[in-house]
């Protein structure tokens, strides 16, 4: 039963107000959930960025390579 009460149905005892709390959903726990379930594709969006910026800085170090010569 209190698996039952802490892990599916998110139920926490609030001492202050003696009773049952429903926990709040928030904005960061529902991002922070999808990025857990979701690695795989997180992973790759976020390497996408990364190489996106090394390609650029590489680029602009190139052209001015070429430019001094």
């Amino acid at each position: 039963m209190e698996f039952a009460k802490d892990e599916v149905f998110q139920i926490r005892y609030d001492t202050t107000l003696n009773r049952l709390q429903v926990k709040e959903k928030t904005w960061k726990g529902i991002f922070y959930r999808k990025i857990k379930r979701h690695m795989l594709l997180t992973s790759m969006i976020i390497a996408f960025f990364i190489f996106a910026t090394i390609n650029l800085i590489m680029l602009y170090s190139f052209m001015k390579i070429l430019q001094n010569v």
